[in-house]
């Protein structure tokens, strides 16, 4: 890398055009749009490496795992007749054959080439259920239960990883997460397997309802803005509203404001607290000392089934 530095050339105008029409006539607009739009090019040279380490600056995974689920207590919970039921009718083969039924016209391949609509759908156009429970069982609830061959846990959990690189008319760095200058510009990319991404997509469906439930459950007002049209303007003009009226409060019980937003979350990744959470108890303490190692963590239990999944990943 370091001799040999890669940057990948821009699409002419007539490239991108042609790529435009190819995408819309399939019905896939948005990929069309951003074929136009979009103006990252890959770009992987002898610095890319340490300018991706402190835009996403990672934590040790050497802490206590003696509060993690079992093998015999996932087993157990596998067993159970609420699992078993979430198996057959979420992670049915009727369902994974509309996941990719359903995938976008000439979407991007995965890390082994395949394409959710071109390659894998085809699999599920003839009427052969020895085979698409083999897949179901191989290539999807794998995923799920964490049940793959010993040796292949990191291959499954990674996949092809590439850098984009994007034109800042602004060239000053900024401040990430640690306090360390990085360049804006770069961004990684990970390329992932198809066959995670449609067991991912079944349990979100799922879950997603349960997990929203826990959430407008644990808080007297709780305002969602995402799937609205312009959400992060509206949530600025709440919080906004909130401020203005600030000095009304008493010190003793003030008004706290918190946004929660999912989308960058990747640009920190600290694993103790998630999996701490999906497990139920602290490893270590929180909150100042408040919460101790052993102490009960608050958490839909929903996704108690998917500590598989989690830690694998």
């Amino acid at each position: 890398m370091a001799t040999i530095p890669h940057t990948g050339k821009a699409r002419t105008v007539t490239q991108l055009d042609a790529l435009a029409q190819k995408l819309a006539r399939a019905g896939n607009f948005s990929e069309s749009c951003q074929s136009v739009c979009l103006d990252s090019t890959p770009s992987l040279g002898p610095h890319t490496p340490s300018k991706l380490q402190a835009k996403n600056p990672q934590e040790s995974v050497d802490f206590d795992k003696k509060i993690w689920p079992s093998t015999a207590d996932m087993d157990a919970l596998c067993q159970e007749d609420d699992w078993r039921r979430v198996a057959e009718e979420h992670f049915s083969v009727d369902n994974i054959r509309k996941y990719y039924a359903r995938s976008p016209p000439l979407s991007a391949q995965d890390a082994d080439g395949w394409r959710p609509r071109k390659h894998v759908a085809l699999l599920f156009s003839e009427d052969d259920e020895k085979f698409h429970n083999l897949i179901r069982k191989h290539m999807v609830m794998c995923f799920i239960l964490s049940d793959f061959f010993p040796g292949h846990g990191e291959e499954v959990a990674g996949g092809k990883y590439c850098t984009l690189v994007k034109p800042n008319a602004n060239t000053a760095p900024f401040l990430n997460a640690g306090g360390a200058t990085v360049d804006a510009n770069v961004r990684g990319i990970v390329i992932g397997f198809t066959w995670r991404r449609c067991s991912v997509s079944l349990a979100v469906d799922e879950s997603s309802l349960s997990v929203a439930d826990y959430l407008l459950g644990q808080y007297e007002i709780f305002l969602q803005f995402a799937g609205q049209k312009d959400g992060a303007t509206r949530c600025a003009q709440i919080v906004q509203l909130l401020l203005a009226n600030h000095v009304d409060h008493d010190v003793s019980d003030p008004l706290v404001s918190v946004q929660l937003d999912a989308s960058n979350a990747f640009c920190f990744v600290s694993r103790q607290p998630q999996l701490d959470v999906l497990a139920g108890k602290a490893s270590r303490s929180y909150d100042d000392g408040r919460v101790q190692v052993g102490d009960e963590l608050p958490g839909p239990r929903t996704l108690d089934k998917y500590w598989g999944y989690f830690l694998s990943m």
